[in-house]
């Protein structure tokens, strides 16, 4: 990412604030993402099929993004390698998880939804030490575990799974989860490393929609919308803004800090997403709730980005 600052006295303050950059966008990728766990109930409840959803939402981020790349006037690189990352990460990052978001949310409570956000780094980890992207690290696996404590402290209260009914969904979040991180330690070695976010997450925005369109076609599912502004609407709208800021911060950080510093993501996700709940829907929780925060703080205390990648544009 380039710096718009070229004073050396500013240069130099830029540069003394690099190392908090990727904590920064990790709380605020983090905190947007919980949020739009509400929205995409909320959008998820309005009638509309999963499908039809996540059609609109990829058809409104490439509008978005592709408007943006003329503005800067950037064409969309559409080399060998960059058509293979959009193809594997827009199935694994966008076409999979997001569809089965919109098919979950509305069958599950928020609080079991929230585990596969814990799920997402210890899969991360485990993936990324099998093909020897990063090596172990006691710290960084205690930082871990910390995290899954906080979730299951946040969650376990509440949880009531019943062995019937609720299963296949939480086999589909299970499955939404290790696509999240497939796609993260996929994109540690293959991720084009000179294209903005922006770029990247628009070519995957594009094969991920290619991807539904044809599968919309075979199954006769609707194209179109009831209500251009109802709540639902609106929700799908919020939570698209949402994704593309988020997801871009999300490509930055795996470029410059590596999977599983990426990962943690995950716990600012759920935990965040508590709050948004608190604040949309008027939740109220207990004791476990505010105690698993404490717990999620230190587990991100003990996690550091590696000391080549952190705060590297």
């Amino acid at each position: 990412m380039t710096s718009p600052i070229t004073t050396p006295a500013s240069q130099h303050r830029f540069k003394a604030l690099k190392p908090f950059v990727p904590w920064l966008l990790l709380l605020a990728a983090g905190i947007g993402w919980g949020g739009s766990i509400s929205l995409t109930k909320i959008a998820a409840e309005s009638g509309y099929h999963p499908l039809t959803l996540i059609f609109w939402q990829l058809l409104m981020t490439i509008i978005i993004l592709g408007t943006w790349l003329a503005s800067q006037r950037i064409r969309l690189p559409v080399k060998r390698g960059h058509l293979i990352f959009y193809t594997v990460a827009g199935a694994l990052g966008t076409a999979l998880p997001d569809s089965l978001a919109y098919f979950i949310a509305p069958n599950l409570p928020a609080g079991i939804i929230s585990i596969v956000y814990a799920l997402v780094p210890m899969m991360t980890f485990a993936l990324a030490i099998v093909v020897r992207s990063e090596q172990f690290d006691l710290r960084r696996f205690a930082g871990v575990i910390l995290g899954l404590v906080s979730i299951l402290m946040l969650v376990a209260p509440d949880l009531g799974v019943q062995p019937t009914g609720q299963a296949i969904w939480i086999f589909l979040l299970v499955l939404t989860g290790f696509s999240y991180a497939v796609e993260t330690v996929f994109a540690t070695f293959y991720m084009p490393q000179k294209d903005h976010p922006f770029t990247l997450l628009t070519g995957m925005s594009i094969a991920a929609l290619m991807m539904i369109i044809p599968l919309m076609l075979v199954t006769d599912i609707p194209f179109t919308i009831h209500n251009v502004l109802g709540t639902g609407e609106k929700a799908l709208i919020g939570s698209t803004l949402i994704h593309i800021v988020a997801y871009a911060a999300l490509l930055y950080l795996i470029r410059h800090t590596g999977a599983i510093f990426s990962s943690q993501i995950s716990y600012v996700v759920t935990l965040s997403g508590v709050f948004w709940g608190i604040i949309i829907f008027t939740e109220s929780h207990n004791m476990w709730t505010w105690a698993s925060l404490i717990v999620a703080i230190a587990g991100l205390a003990l996690v550091r980005a590696r000391d080549e990648g952190t705060g590297d544009d």
